[in-house]
């Protein structure tokens, strides 16, 4: 893992995503500082908090942050599959540790890279977001509504609870994210392929006609999270597909 750690501090492209990832929940801070200052109500710590729906951050800056996150993912933990298969490395490091040993350190590196690169930021947001924000009091949304819908009612009950199982949520959907976009990569070797395929895994999963997967941790919205359930289980369901597709062809089919 140490490895494959060196590698992201010294690529450049790869650490400045990193950074990325870190950058935007503190931008969505200083945005909501900004609108403070200029009059705005303090909302409460937890609504400000990055994986909530209240938080100030730009559309585009959400959107770069989730929409595009396999992509971002894959450029981290998937694309130095393809360039060991290029350069031959590939092949140095299977007759080194054999190759279920590869495949599984390679699934390894792709979820818990993924899992910590999201959680790391996320966690210092809401952390922060307690303390520069607290005894804030304002909720944007009508008491009455609140009480009137199921959803609302129980995660401004409990929001700091929400904000968390939403947080390990989001975390553990980028792990498998990465974990699958490292089987596409290593399966297929071709970032004019695997870049496309990636995207539209996730595209798949945000174009169901039930709730897109992204309400399935978002919390203080009208939506259960359960209702997300169905875009969930296709998400498992196709990563989980090329994890499998990729371990055939890996230990099967792929010579030395």
């Amino acid at each position: 893992m140490s490895y494959y750690f060196s590698r992201i501090i010294n690529n450049k492209i790869k650490l400045s995503i990193v950074l990325l990832f870190f950058f935007i929940p503190v931008l969505s801070i200083l945005l909501t500082l900004k609108d403070i200052h200029l009059g705005a109500s303090v909302y409460y710590p937890e609504l400000n908090a990055f994986i909530s729906l209240f938080a100030p951050v730009s559309p585009g800056m959400s959107n770069l942050f989730f929409n595009y996150l396999p992509l971002l993912l894959a450029i981290i933990v998937a694309d130095d599959c393809i360039e060991d298969y290029k350069l031959g490395y590939k092949n140095l490091l299977i007759t080194k540790w054999g190759k279920n040993k590869y495949f599984l350190i390679n699934m390894a590196k792709g979820f818990v890279f993924s899992f910590f690169i999201i959680l790391i930021p996320l966690l210092v947001n809401l952390v922060m977001t307690q303390f520069i924000f607290a005894g804030g009091t304002y909720t944007a949304v009508d008491f009455s509504y609140i009480e009137d819908t199921p959803s609302l009612k129980e995660s401004f009950a409990q929001p700091m609870l929400y904000d968390i199982m939403c947080t390990f949520i989001a975390v553990t959907f980028s792990g498998i994210l990465g974990m699958g976009a490292t089987a596409v990569s290593m399966a297929l070797h071709n970032r004019f392929i695997v870049y496309p395929i990636v995207y539209i895994m996730w595209y798949l999963c945000n174009s169901l006609p039930e709730h897109n997967i992204i309400c399935a941790f978002q919390p203080f919205t009208e939506y259960r999270l359960t209702e997300s359930a169905g875009a969930v289980m296709f998400m498992f369901a196709l990563n989980f597909a090329a994890v499998a597709f990729c371990y055939i062809k890996v230990t099967k089919y792929d010579k030395v």
